[in-house]
């Protein structure tokens, strides 16, 4: 029923609550009758959102059909895959009129790996079929979340280790743990937006989860922000590994800056997990200072471009930048998120 329907209040007793009748196509589709409970959400812009009981939910599984042979580059494929599984879908198809070849399956079940909660339900020569087999508690955002932070967290931990100690093997041994974290990170951050969008499409969901649609826009701006802190990390390393040198003493200043950006992003992350109005405001506070802070390392640091050292520190400097723009981003979230809190506190007490 996507049209606009119209109701009457009417009075109800002698205790002025108003009530309204429910619309007949609605109650007959959630299958809803007058023994039933419904759920009434109040949102922050005042609007209700009335929810039919989880158990009158018909659950059925959206399936969506891929034809492998519609993509001449199977990288390509991928693409689709994740679009599908960020969508919402709970079952994806990958069907062809030719046999599949040991490489394309290979291919398809590597895809598999990097969508947390999916599993190759049934295989046949001529399809593949993905399927969610998480449990809605098992899909629970928040825990989801906090898991994604405290993964980002210990990932500049250990790079900020590997800057201060400059030690080649000890380099060589951070970063596969750096480069197999940023793949669950990675994974972390798809099945959380995946879980959101589908609280968006299924109103029901939103209950479930314990948030609302502000929550949804906040916690979306949240993870991406360090799925983009995540990355600029694997860009550090990924330098460390290329452009490392033993005698770089210059070095151990920059594990200095990027101490001040970890610090910085920890705050913001727990101003954002704890709705903290003032951490969320020092943050934004202090963020301009270490901005120029580190224009200045690059000004006083002894750094010739050519050399792979010179190479290193830019590289690490520019994407530290970048982790500062993305912990503006989540301290600006966080502010919302607890000025949003502390104003349906004050509604409720009114």
């Amino acid at each position: 029923m996507s049209q606009r329907q119209t109701r009457k209040l009417v009075k109800w007793g002698s205790s002025n609550t108003l009530v309204m009748s429910l619309p007949r196509e609605w109650t007959k589709k959630n299958k809803l009758t007058s023994n039933d409970e419904v759920q009434v959400v109040e949102n922050p812009d005042g609007t209700l959102l009335v929810i039919p009981s989880t158990e009158a939910v018909p659950e059925q599984a959206s399936t969506a059909t891929i034809d492998i042979r519609r993509y001449s580059n199977i990288e390509h494929l991928k693409y689709v895959i994740e679009t599908k599984y960020l969508s919402g879908f709970d079952i994806i198809n990958i069907a062809s009129k030719q046999p599949f070849t040991s490489e394309e399956y290979s291919y398809i079940s590597k895809i598999k790996d990097q969508l947390l909660g999916f599993e190759i339900t049934s295989k046949t020569t001529n399809q593949v079929t993905l399927q969610d087999v998480m449990s809605i508690q098992q899909t629970n955002v928040i825990p989801m979340i906090r898991v994604l932070s405290r993964n980002v967290l210990e990932l500049i931990e250990e790079l900020i280790n590997a800057f201060r100690k400059n030690d080649l093997k000890f380099i060589e041994a951070m970063l596969d743990t750096v480069f197999q974290a940023r793949t669950n990170i990675n994974k972390y951050y798809l099945r959380i937006v995946r879980q959101l969008r589908k609280g968006l499409q299924q109103s029901f969901l939103l209950v479930q989860m314990g948030v609302t649609v502000q929550d949804i826009i906040d916690m979306v701006t949240y993870v991406t922000a360090l799925n983009d802190v995540a990355g600029n990390i694997e860009a550090m390393s990924r330098a460390m590994q290329r452009y490392s040198q033993p005698e770089n003493e210059q070095l151990k200043d920059v594990a200095e800056m990027l101490q001040k950006i970890h610090e910085l992003l920890r705050q913001a992350t727990d101003a954002f997990l704890f709705k903290m109005e003032r951490d969320a405001i020092e943050v934004l506070t202090v963020m301009p200072k270490v901005i120029v802070e580190k224009r200045e390392l690059e000004n006083n640091l002894n750094m010739q471009v050519s050399t792979p050292g010179g190479i290193l520190i830019q590289i690490v400097l520019d994407a530290g930048e970048k982790i500062l723009e993305a912990t503006k981003n989540i301290a600006q979230a966080a502010l919302r998120r607890a000025l949003s809190s502390e104003q349906r506190k004050s509604q409720q007490k009114a």
